[in-house]
């Protein structure tokens, strides 16, 4: 007995073991975690491959400030000299010398090569924060159109369960000659109609998640569930209160102040070219050659290296870096009147879709359900018309479609509104 009931549990195992792996070759597997939209936001920064080329170019402008700060590489020389007869006849020289060349710039000319460079590493973090802006953006978007479409599946499935059981209505008025034979193929015919819409609707889900897997930078084809948050409220400010919050938060503007900052540093930095660098030599001389370190005298020279011939040169590096200000002022301008100008459409649209959404919320969805239950009613009671209670069913679904996109509309307005202000996941 012991001996059978052995048998039977390694049979069982190995039943056991044949389905996970029948399983694994049919493709079945556990349904991938939900994530959240800060999840997705957090994988889009982590993981998406334009942030890690934007940094690294970030860290190769700071890589350059310790190099401004550096000095000039020094130079070491030896001469021997005379040589008779010939250059090459190093045996037959009288003397030597070694030296040490030093190269050393104009004070202050070197900081503010290094200041320049500290605004351009700025300017780069700035560029990165506003490319997670218009990702994060693109994101959301991408993000509340997989919902909408995931709320038209399950309006869909609705749809069939209404046609279903108009068809049933209409076989039993067919039965009891209350109704001609083609009310009940119409009725087939929108349920085919419907079951289509349902493929296309599924396919349009499949599309929305390998286009947020690749912006989130994995595998188009990884399996994806996104959980389904509550909406976030819409009440708005004043768009004077939000313009002046994007005036100190949008990264483009702190990219232009970057810029500016950049251009002003350079204009002091072409200033600085009239003034001389300086150029120190230290000599030690040697009267026995060839290599001979004996001997104790020394020799100082002091090198200024001066501007150009009538300083033509610097008059045009001074005129290039006002340029180069009067450019970045004007950007500077540019990239607050587009974000103002951002700011009011997105402000626009929002306020356009939440009159859309209030409209449909208070008449056009109950006046929808009202219309599609009188018209069922009434033919079910034989009365009424048939393609009345389509029209009145194909109402009802538009509307509760409107009304998903409608929600999808709205959230999707909002962040190009926060998008707009500069606004990111860790903002408030």
């Amino acid at each position: 007995m012991q001996k059978r009931c052995h048998r039977l549990l390694c049979l069982a195992l190995l039943w056991s073991i044949s389905l996970w792996g029948t399983g694994l070759r049919l493709g079945w597997a556990a349904e991938p975690e939900a994530l959240t939209l800060r999840q997705l936001a957090q994988e889009l920064r982590a993981r998406n491959p334009q942030f890690v080329q934007a940094e690294q170019e970030r860290a190769q402008i700071e890589a350059r400030i310790p190099q401004a700060l550096a000095w000039d590489q020094p130079m070491i020389g030896m001469e021997q000299t005379p040589m008779p007869r010939s250059p090459l006849n190093i045996n037959g020289s009288q003397g030597m010398s070694y030296r040490l060349t030093q190269t050393m710039s104009f004070p202050g000319k070197k900081r503010l090569a290094a200041d320049i460079l500290e605004a351009e590493a700025g300017s780069a973090g700035a560029q990165i924060d506003g490319l997670y802006v218009d990702l994060l953006a693109e994101l959301k978007r991408q993000y509340y159109q997989l919902l909408a479409l995931q709320q038209q599946a399950a309006i869909n499935h609705n749809t069939l369960e209404r046609l279903n059981q108009i068809k049933q209505v209409a076989k039993v008025r067919y039965a009891n000659n209350a109704a001609a034979f083609v009310d009940y193929m119409n009725a087939q015919v929108a349920h085919g109609s419907a079951e289509n819409d349902v493929y296309q609707t599924q396919r349009q889900i499949e599309q929305t998640q390998q286009a947020l897997n690749t912006l989130i930078g994995r595998s188009p084809a990884q399996p994806l569930a996104v959980a389904v948050e509550p909406l976030l409220d819409l009440n708005l400010p004043s768009l004077a209160e939000l313009t002046q919050q994007a005036h100190g938060l949008h990264p483009n503007l702190r990219d232009s102040a970057y810029r500016l900052q950049a251009a002003r540093k350079s204009l002091d930095l072409a200033k600085k070219a009239y003034y001389p660098d300086v150029q120190v030599i230290l000599t030690k001389n040697s009267n026995h050659p060839p290599y001979g370190l004996a001997g104790n005298e020394y020799g100082v020279e002091v090198d200024l290296i001066l501007p150009t011939w009538f300083f033509e040169r610097e008059k045009a590096g001074v005129s290039e870096a006002n340029a180069g200000v009067i450019s970045a002022q004007a950007g500077a301008e540019l990239a607050w009147r587009q974000v103002q100008l951002s700011i009011a459409n997105a402000y626009s649209q929002l306020q356009q879709v939440i009159k859309e959404k209030e409209l449909l919320q208070q008449r056009r969805m109950p006046e929808a359900q009202a219309a599609y239950r009188l018209a069922l009613n009434t033919y079910a009671n034989n009365a009424g018309d048939f393609n009345g209670l389509l029209l009145a069913q194909q109402n009802l679904r538009d509307t509760e479609l409107s009304a998903a996109w409608v929600d999808s509309a709205s959230q999707q307005a909002k962040a190009a509104l926060d998008a707009a202000i500069g606004l990111g996941m860790e903002s408030p």
